[in-house]
């Protein structure tokens, strides 16, 4: 048997309702071979139970089935787990409660074969409420950090990447629960621009529902954004990027964002992060008139600021 090329993680904490949902994707894909891990994360369901019995009744000559466990606590602690587990050339992280379309590893794969020099395959999601219609999430079809800055292009659930590119940059940030995929995203983007993206279909449905890993409020994982952003600065400090100063700037404005964002939740936190921001910015002229019309405009509940801030911050 040929052996496979990608394999795909999977972290799981309480999902024993959702899993054989996200599973019968992953069963379902036209690719073969493939390896799947799941990493239980010390769940007090019948999570990690599921998990061994979906290798048994499904593991074969070309769907091997990794189960693996991690005391530490966290998806990020998982999936660092599970990435020791791999030793496939590409890799696709995946969150427990989401579900690929069938064609989905197929299209990252051939996408790899015609691309032979990507390190990066990414593709559109579709964001599916509990409620309401699903909706294609916005995509930016980029290879440079500053969208991914603005609208985290390389979500967890949007792409496939070499394994040996995830290693390289440290893998995934385990000290800190939010925004840890926008963080990975941008230390992938600082070291490689060789990215392809397939537009449509879209590859994967996320589920929006109040248990899931992102959760819904700002203001309830401040603290985790602010070291997601300090990380970034310490980031592109250590890169090679040619505009080091327009990437401070950028990581800036977008923690200003997060200030109005929870002003507008009623939340302390907006006007701490907003004074915070301030000190930090320093005397830096343009960011000082700028920065406190963002926190404003942001938190009266105006969107689509990066776009100023994309022409502004030059």
């Amino acid at each position: 048997m040929e052996p496979s090329k990608i394999a795909i993680v999977i972290p799981v904490y309480n999902r024993e309702k959702e899993l054989a949902r996200t599973f019968a994707s992953i069963v379902a894909q036209t690719y073969r071979p493939l390896h799947v891990v799941l990493v239980d994360n010390g769940s007090t369901d019948r999570s990690l139970a599921l998990c061994q019995e979906l290798k048994v009744r499904y593991e074969s000559d070309d769907f091997a089935v990794t189960v693996a466990q991690e005391a530490k606590r966290g998806p990020s602690a998982a999936r660092n787990k599970g990435l020791t587990y791999v030793e496939e050339e590409f890799v696709s992280f995946f969150d427990s409660d989401d579900t690929y379309a069938p064609e989905a590893i197929a299209l990252y794969m051939q996408a790899f074969e015609q691309n032979p020099s990507a390190d990066i395959v990414g593709c559109t999601v579709e964001m599916v409420p509990e409620k309401d219609r699903p909706y294609l999430a916005k995509a930016v079809f980029s290879n440079r950090v500053e969208p991914h800055l603005f609208h985290c292009t390389l979500g967890t659930q949007r792409y496939a990447v070499r394994t040996a590119l995830v290693r390289a940059v440290g893998g995934w940030h385990e000290d800190y629960g939010r925004w840890v995929d926008w963080n990975l995203g941008i230390r992938l983007l600082l070291s490689t621009h060789r990215v392809v993206w397939i537009k449509r279909p879209p590859l994967v449905h996320i589920f929006l529902h109040a248990d899931s890993i992102t959760g819904y409020h700002y203001s309830t994982g401040a603290s985790y954004i602010l070291q997601a952003i300090a990380h970034a600065h310490d980031d592109v400090e250590q890169s090679r990027y040619p505009d080091k100063r327009r990437l401070h700037r950028l990581l800036f404005y977008k923690q200003m964002v997060v200030a109005g964002l929870c002003r507008r939740e009623k939340s302390e936190r907006g006007a701490e992060i907003y004074r915070l921001t301030m000190e930090q910015a320093g005397h830096d002229r343009t960011l000082r008139w700028f920065l406190p019309l963002v926190y404003h405009y942001v938190s009266w509940g105006g969107r689509g600021s990066a776009i100023l801030a994309g022409w502004l911050l030059h």
